[in-house]
């Protein structure tokens, strides 16, 4: 009689743990942990691919990928902390075993912040775009030790801007307060603007100094004799193919009449048209529409309307449009 051949168990995928908990992380801290990884088939086990939710999180093989029958193979998972408090992230295990070809590593930590700020967010408002500006935030440290040294600008903003920090209690304590100004000159022409500080220095441990830093996102509208309703057309988030119908109104700050005479999409997909046009017989407000439909292809989308008017102080007005698809 013939009996019907018993089918291999093939690879089997094991972890020695699924969970990493790190409890109290200071954000300046970097952690790691090793995870065993099994092979309890009776094949060999090929890990594909190792897959971080977010890019705090990072992974290194101590051996081959390719896992013999009873072996096993040693991960290496970097954890280096962004903002805080309790976090949750995951490191997902692909390999080819075919009962479970995926598994989760979940990582947890209680991230304690080096530094706090107020105001967070480096929002200068409306601005007059003939005049300059200051943006100021405060910065405390939470620990002993810290010290900071340098405030470094990025975009559009940076290239008409200058940041000195300012220290506002006394040296000789042990947790220092800062502010940190951001001087925005005259040169910044009309619409919105963008930009970043990334604000940064040391902090004591006990195994000596460690870097510490802390990003500011900065944003304005700079205006003048022109004025808008919105200078930033958030388009927010489009289905492919969706209808784009976005508009806001342009006018003169003191009420008198002007004349907008173009309006041009400078660096935005195709697809997408610029209109402008008077609101009232008397040509006080315009109306400029943005109208068109999204890409059919997944991404983000942006560029900026250009509009020339007969105003001497703003003969030119840039307004930026900014979505995602999706």
């Amino acid at each position: 009689m013939t009996t019907a051949a018993t089918p291999a168990n093939g690879p089997r995928l094991e972890l020695d743990q699924s969970v990493v908990d790190f409890g109290r992380v200071a954000d300046h801290e970097t952690r790691n942990a090793r995870v065993l990884i099994r092979n309890t088939g009776d094949r060999p086990l090929t890990v594909r691919d190792l897959v971080p939710t977010c890019g705090c999180t990072t992974t290194r093989f101590e051996t081959p990928a390719t896992i013999p029958a009873g072996g096993e193979s040693a991960v290496v998972l970097d954890f280096d902390p962004r903002g805080s408090g309790r976090q949750e992230k995951y490191v997902r295990v692909v390999s080819d075993d075919p009962q479970r070809p995926n598994r989760t590593i979940k990582i947890r930590a209680e991230v304690i912040a080096t530094l706090t700020a107020e105001p967070r967010f480096l929002a200068l408002g409306r601005v007059d775009a003939g005049a300059p500006v200051v943006g100021s935030v405060e910065i405390t440290a939470a620990l002993d030790g810290c010290e900071l040294d340098f405030a470094k600008l990025d975009g559009d903003l940076a290239t008409h801007a200058t940041s000195s920090i300012t220290r506002l209690n006394d040296p000789a304590e042990p947790r220092g307060v800062w502010r940190v100004d951001v001087n925005v000159d005259d040169t910044v022409p009309w619409g919105w603007h963008t930009g970043s500080m990334l604000v940064g220095g040391t902090v004591e441990t006990e195994t000596g100094e460690r870097p510490i830093t802390m990003n500011f996102a900065m944003n304005g509208s700079f205006e003048g004799t022109v004025i808008a309703n919105e200078t930033m057309l958030g388009l927010q988030t489009l289905r492919p193919g969706q209808p784009i119908e976005r508009e806001t109104t342009i006018l003169r700050a003191d009420g008198r009449p002007l004349a907008c005479l173009s309006a041009t999409i400078v660096g935005g997909p195709p697809g997408i048209e610029a209109r402008i046009e008077p609101l009232d017989a008397t040509r006080t407000r315009w109306r400029l529409r943005l109208e068109g439909a999204a890409p059919v292809a997944a991404g983000t989308l942006g560029g900026t309307v250009v509009v020339t008017t007969d105003t001497p102080e703003n003969p030119v007005l840039a307004f930026r449009f900014a979505g995602i698809v999706r």
